[in-house]
């Protein structure tokens, strides 16, 4: 007797992001190293993507929203599964004051995304700041909480 094959996976499945979300970047929470930063809270518009292969899942988050302050902030971010969440890092042209002065330093950005099984996402995004670090402000790490909800696309 034959026995018809069988698929196992040996990785969770994730929760896929695809279609558009609102990202809420809830700066009015943010902190560097520890003591409040607070600037006034962002929302982005944003089309995700999940695709999976042999190799895992990657979920891109094209920002479809402009940031006035930091024209050259990246438009898109690669996520890949990581156990119960999206996680994400890369090079990133940090605005040193929420109104866009004072230039830019180059930092690190990491953020990390959970299902709350709703269709809506939550996480967190650090950015690490090298020395020198921003004027009057130096090297350090901020810390900001994003939510991510499900939207109809934008009108064409």
């Amino acid at each position: 007797m034959a026995l018809a094959p069988t698929a196992s996976a040996d990785r969770a499945e994730p929760v896929p992001i695809y279609g558009y979300y609102n990202a809420f970047l809830d700066h009015s929470r943010q902190i560097f190293n520890g003591a409040p930063a607070f600037a006034d809270p962002a929302t982005q518009l944003g089309l995700f993507t999940t695709n999976c292969d042999v190799n895992g899942c990657v979920s891109r988050w094209l920002r479809e929203t402009g940031i006035a302050q930091d024209p050259n902030a990246p438009a898109q971010f690669e996520y890949r599964w990581n156990g119960d969440r999206w996680e994400s890092a890369g090079g990133y042209p940090f605005y040193c004051n929420p109104d866009g002065s004072g230039g830019t330093v180059t930092t690190q950005r990491s953020d990390w995304l959970k299902p709350n099984g709703d269709g809506s996402f939550s996480g967190e995004r650090t950015f690490t700041v090298p020395a020198p670090g921003c004027p009057g402000q130096g090297p350090g790490t901020y810390w900001l909480p994003i939510t991510l909800t499900p939207t109809d696309p934008p009108a064409s």
